[in-house]
């Protein structure tokens, strides 16, 4: 096969010896002014499709590598200089700056009307550069025909304070990534049938010969043709390309960003076969990490009533797109590309709520004028981190969480608060959180209530439930007043409980009309606050709450006398090993295990029963429509 890399750069044609043995090289005429993309990354990919394509015209039946790179600081795409004085212009500008250094790439077949794109970003630190620095460098003529200015392997320590990311990069040609975009151009396209679903990761399973292949996207059901990825011996991961036959179960989605938004999976998947995908991963998670031998029966699973707008809360993260600030989610992974956490811009999302159709513009409005950047979880630079929504489904309140970096200038949210409450009714509560963390995630370092109340309040069954912007409640409104109801359901009148991981005591203050005492337990002070003023507004008077771990609180052996059922709800890791042999050391009478991670329930249940319990029941809860998430109940009984 003939190989063309369509450049002059000698730079590039040194590293691409590293990956390709026998090759030519080929100058492009492409015209890289006639892109007027202001997106560096999309303009850099547009070049390189430029000049692979500029060549490949020529040679129809050649694969064609076109690349180019530009350094981007300051919202100024900058490529090569046209000579010395543009030169000198340029290393200034970048002096004492960190810049991105970012290539696109692009492999080409006329013949085939083949073409793969893809890109590498570089970080590079310059140190603060001295007039003379730069003149001494420019008499070198070393600048001529490269991005920015300077040749990397030329400068060194000279300049630079520090690269991060891919030095080959930087130097012109990102030889990993090339590499990988080369080996997904030449790799098979084969056609597969769909055979089952790979939870927790939402990958389809098909099988060619002895080979397991992971298909991103695809139906049980569908026939699809695949663009095979390596992976290790006996697997590898296919890329859709074409869908021959529709599987009967693959529905048309909603949103308009499915295949890209990272917030939900199943959507193209009809719901009753969710739900089945769904119980059978149960059941084989059990068998296989919990060792359940014996057959079991799992009482219900129980579907959402609501399969659309059905979550309570949603923490959206803010990104750019064409210089402008938008909000939405993360991407989806996919095994053969590059997760690079970019936010996929939103106006709707069809699992939260459709009052985002209205809070995202007033929020956006206001921001876009502010001149604040967004942050990069990368970069670990930038502001604007998260805007949080919480909203009560049977009281129709919201509350809205913005969540920032800490901002020297002082900002008057009056104009924020204003436009929201012209649009949104509804909305009783406003905060600002500023959250310095280096990670991404939603952490309330400092909160300000910058409008009404400092909660929102919900209904559940009777009750009422106050609502804070840090505090745990079930996501899905209505599974969770029917997860609360199984339980209260099996547990006998008159009995005492004690529930581990409480929360704001949503599980303990729901069983309290059908008990004689209930005992919450959580780590967090505010959790502990919030179910203490639930049972407060409620006129609840036989619930205690304690702060403390649960390893701790089980040594109380006072408090634990006479207890007929222990309720735990665990974050997704389940219980420790710490936790579970002080559980057996008790004997309570029952154990209830609420979890939302088949995976970690399935060890811990292995441990429980190998300690003296026997399985009584289970009950599965959609609480997740659309994702590959379920919740359980499994009631457990000494023997």
């Amino acid at each position: 096969m003939r190989i063309i890399l369509a450049t002059k750069s000698e730079r590039r044609k040194i590293l691409f010896k590293k990956i390709i043995e026998n090759f030519e090289v080929i100058e492009s005429n492409f015209e890289e002014k006639s892109i007027k993309e202001k997106d560096p990354v999309k303009f850099a990919v547009e070049c390189a499709i430029g000049k692979a394509k500029s060549v490949g015209e020529k040679y129809p039946e050649s694969i064609v590598v076109g690349a180019d790179t530009v350094v981007y600081v300051n919202d100024e795409i900058i490529g090569k200089p046209e000579n010395y004085e543009e030169a000198k212009i340029i290393l200034k500008k970048l002096s004492g700056t960190r810049h991105k250094v970012i290539t696109g790439i692009a492999i080409y077949q006329k013949e085939k009307e083949k073409l793969l794109v893809d890109y590498e970003v570089s970080f590079v630190k310059f140190k603060e550069l001295k007039d003379q620095e730069i003149e001494d460098y420019l008499k070198t003529g070393d600048f001529f025909d490269k991005a920015g200015a300077y040749g990397i392997q030329n400068i060194g320590d000279k300049f630079v304070e520090e690269i991060e990311g891919d030095f080959d990069n930087v130097v012109g040609l990102p030889i990993q990534k090339t590499k990988d975009l080369l080996d997904r151009f030449f790799s098979e396209i084969i056609s597969v049938d769909i055979e089952d679903i790979a939870f927790p990761n939402n990958w389809a399973v098909a099988r060619y010969n002895n080979l397991v292949i992971f298909v991103p996207g695809g139906i049980v059901g569908d026939r699809v043709k695949v663009k095979l990825s390596k992976g290790l011996k006996n697997y590898a991961f296919g890329e859709i390309v074409e869908i021959e036959k529709s599987s009967e179960f693959r529905v048309k989605p909603l949103c308009e960003h499915f295949n890209f938004c990272g917030g939900c999976v199943f959507q193209n998947l009809l719901y009753e076969k969710q739900i089945e995908l769904k119980k059978n991963y149960f059941i084989q998670t059990l068998k296989k990490i919990g060792n359940f031998d014996e057959k079991f029966n799992i009482e219900e699973i129980i579907p959402s009533p609501e399969i659309y707008f059905y979550r309570n809360k949603m923490e959206f993260a803010f990104g750019s797109y064409n210089n402008k600030i938008v909000l939405g989610l993360r991407e989806r992974r996919y095994p053969y590309k590059r997760y690079r956490k970019n936010v996929v811009p939103l106006k709707k999302c069809y699992i939260f709520s459709e009052s985002v159709e209205k809070i995202f513009p007033c929020v956006l409005n206001f921001l876009n004028n502010l001149n604040l950047e967004p942050y990069d979880p990368f970069e670990k630079k930038g502001i604007l981190r998260h805007l949080v929504i919480r909203e009560s489904k049977n009281k129709n309140e919201i509350m809205i969480i913005l969540v920032t970096k800490s901002i020297s200038k002082n900002i008057d949210f009056v104009g924020l608060i204003d436009l929201l409450l012209s649009e949104i009714k509804e909305i009783k509560s406003i905060y600002w959180v500023e959250n310095n963390q280096l990670s991404d995630v939603v952490s309330y370092e400092k909160k300000h209530l910058i409008y009404g109340n400092p909660y929102i309040e919900e209904i559940l069954g009777n009750l009422n439930f106050r609502i804070y912007p840090e505090i745990f409640f079930q996501p899905n409104t209505k599974v969770a007043e029917i997860l609360y109801g199984k339980i209260k359901e099996n547990v006998k009148e008159g009995s005492k409980i004690v529930g581990l991981f409480s929360g704001s005591g949503g599980i303990e203050i729901f069983l309290s009309d059908r008990v004689k005492e209930v005992i919450g337990v959580d780590w967090e002070e505010f959790n502990i606050n919030t179910a203490v003023e639930n049972c407060e507004i409620n006129h609840i008077r036989n619930c205690k709450f304690y702060k403390d771990k649960s390893e701790n609180f089980l040594n109380n052996i006072e408090d634990l006398k006479g207890v007929d059922y222990l309720i735990v709800d665990p974050p997704r890791g389940g219980l420790s090993k710490k936790c579970i042999k002080k559980i057996l050391k008790v004997n309570f009478p029952f154990i209830i295990y609420v979890s939302c991670n088949p995976s970690t329930l399935a060890r811990d249940l292995k441990e429980i029963r190998e300690g003296g319990y026997i399985l009584k029941k289970i009950f599965l809860f959609d609480m997740f429509p659309h994702t590959t998430h379920i919740e359980s109940i499994t009631i457990l009984e000494k023997v």
